[in-house]
């Protein structure tokens, strides 16, 4: 049985890297890489962090080569209006890039846009490109797109987490590493994510701060109707060897969680086992739900769901299985 590799978020708290270094997992699974977001006004995010300059931030690319841990810098940004697109921008982004791996070692980046996956592919022929879960990687034929521009991980669409059977098809397509995210907890299709990231990416590089009206919906849809948190494609820690076919290498989602919630989520599917409340280790939405409404879900009653709901078709008006589950196992507080 292969050993798992893991993809851990940092989330700007040099305290985290102190404790990261002493997770281990069952089997020998372990943590490979960080991935950590750079100083904003080269290139957004998907994710709101603290800010970082580019002295802290070559700083913990030190800190991180030193506990022998791969880097991987995140430049998701799904829209920065027109600018994005300027050529003296592009060669900002590129010049950045660069420096980071011709000078300071950094292994890999993780991009959404096409365009400037293409370019640093073009510019920087040496390093690991990441395929971002934001770039909606759903299908054989978009996994053969993005392996075409220069893609060596394919990260898919985390709503194709359960649909084994195509997971094995992209996989056989393209000689990508698939690299799944095991524990984002967004909505199955969410009608609000696309448009929710061009917000939060414009919010990432801006540095404004406007109300955030797509959490405060997808709270509101998961407590009305329980079972969107089953239908969510998050993978369960006991789950991973049901991949062990597919891929061995997992990432963790987290960049704004404090570091005890990382290290706790880590250590859950570093081992492969989680007893407790599994939303204390969902990140985004179903986090939130959690803290919102005392959500529960036992972890533990969840043994065999993913044998079920990996040979459903979707069709939630034919099958109620996971309205039916929900009313006996999850509890509001």
């Amino acid at each position: 049985m292969p050993n798992f590799k893991f993809s851990v978020p940092y989330n700007n708290n040099q305290g985290l890297l102190n404790r990261i270094s002493d997770v281990r997992g069952s089997d020998g699974n372990g943590v490979q890489e960080i991935y950590l977001s750079g100083p904003p006004e080269y290139l957004a995010s998907g994710r709101i962090m603290p800010r970082l300059d580019i002295e802290g931030f070559t700083s913990i690319l030190g800190k991180i080569h030193d506990m022998g841990l791969r880097a991987n810098l995140i430049l998701n940004s799904t829209c920065e209006g027109l600018d994005w697109y300027h050529p003296k921008n592009v060669s900002s982004v590129i010049r950045y890039v660069k420096k980071m791996h011709t000078e300071h070692g950094l292994e890999a980046v993780t991009v959404a846009n096409p365009l400037y996956l293409q370019r640093i592919r073009k510019e920087l022929p040496k390093i690991e490109i990441n395929a971002s879960v934001l770039a909606d990687i759903d299908s054989v034929q978009r996994a053969v797109f993005f392996k075409k521009l220069g893609a060596d991980v394919i990260i898919p669409d985390r709503d194709i987490n359960r649909d084994l059977e195509l997971l094995k098809e992209v996989k056989e397509a393209v000689d990508c590493e698939l690299k799944l995210m095991v524990n984002e907890g967004c909505l199955f299709k969410c009608p609000y994510r696309k448009f929710h990231f061009n917000m939060v990416s414009h919010w990432s590089k801006e540095g404004k701060t406007p109300k955030d009206q797509f959490f405060f919906n997808c709270h509101h849809i998961s407590r009305i109707d329980p079972s969107q948190i089953l239908k969510s494609c998050w993978i369960r820690p006991e789950d991973l060897k049901k991949y062990s076919k597919i891929t061995d290498y997992f990432k963790i989602s987290g960049r704004t969680r404090d570091t005890e919630w990382i290290i706790n989520a880590a250590k859950a599917y570093l081992n492969e086992g989680f007893n407790g409340n599994l939303l204390e280790i969902m990140d985004s939405n179903l986090n939130e739900v959690r803290v919102r409404y005392n959500a529960f879900v036992d972890n533990k009653s969840l043994d065999g769901f993913l044998k079920k709901v990996a040979s459903c078709d979707k069709n939630c008006f034919r099958c109620h299985y996971c309205d039916e589950l929900a009313t006996k196992i999850i509890n509001f507080a």
